[in-house]
């Protein structure tokens, strides 16, 4: 797989986007849980692409403007609960990292990758409490 690069647009100005668009429209109202049911709807909606085969359903356009929708819904749930995405995903990044080292993946078959995944996901699940 080849790395895509994206825009040079910054967290920061796709979250001022979103937050000019909701306070234009008189959108900043919602709750965290309207949200966040928003977002797994919008990602089903993507997924709903690919229900019956692994080539998606739909072109390029049709598959970015669902991802975006997702990710508009993520900026908006970020913004009423005030976290910050870029800090939320380096840490969440540092962590998986910690969690499923890279030696553990790199240069392994699928069934490999997927028996470590499945062996720290069973590790992490037995020192959590409550799930």
């Amino acid at each position: 797989m080849q790395y895509h690069k994206q825009s040079n647009t910054t967290s920061e100005a796709l979250n001022r986007l979103v937050w000019e668009h909701l306070d234009e429209r008189d959108w900043l109202g919602n709750t965290p849980r309207s949200y966040a049911t928003s977002i797994a709807v919008e990602a089903a909606e993507l997924l709903e692409h690919y229900q019956f085969s692994e080539q998606p359903v739909g072109d390029k356009a049709a598959l970015a403007s669902e991802l975006a929708d997702v990710l508009i819904y993520c900026f908006q749930y970020a913004i009423h609960t005030d976290i910050d995405m870029a800090e939320a995903v380096r840490i969440k990044l540092a962590q998986s990292a910690e969690k499923y080292p890279a030696a553990s993946q790199k240069g392994k078959t699928r069934e490999q990758q997927h028996a470590a995944w499945l062996q720290a996901r069973t590790n992490h699940r037995a020192t959590k409490k409550g799930l």
